[in-house]
């Protein structure tokens, strides 16, 4: 650790050389220092603000997709129980196209 001595050397060279105050520099750095703690506070509240958003975002997605894979988990039901009628009347157009055709 430096001890006081060289401290206060130092402080009266660096007054003395580079025009430096030493009061000044340290109320500088004490206004750096709050402008980085509020900048911190801003950013972290920033970075929450778009964790909600983005779980609202996530939510109201899933919710629409949700909604649409019902659409077409209906849809696809609706075929399957309409197939067998439609295969059945398929199958009783060809014989007839058969018959007609052929005579038989």
């Amino acid at each position: 650790m430096m001890s006081l001595n060289s401290a206060d050397a130092l402080r009266r060279k660096l007054e003395d050389e580079h025009d430096f105050n030493a009061e000044q520099g340290n109320g500088t750095l004490m206004i750096v220092d709050a402008m980085v703690e509020n900048g911190f506070d801003r950013m972290a509240q920033e970075i929450a603000s778009l964790r909600s958003d983005m779980a609202k975002d996530i939510t109201s997605l899933r919710s629409d997709m949700d909604a649409r894979f019902n659409v077409i988990d209906d849809r696809l039901k609706n075929i399957e129980n309409w197939l067998p009628y439609k295969s059945a009347l398929l199958m009783i157009a060809v014989v007839a196209a058969y018959a007609a055709i052929f005579g038989t």
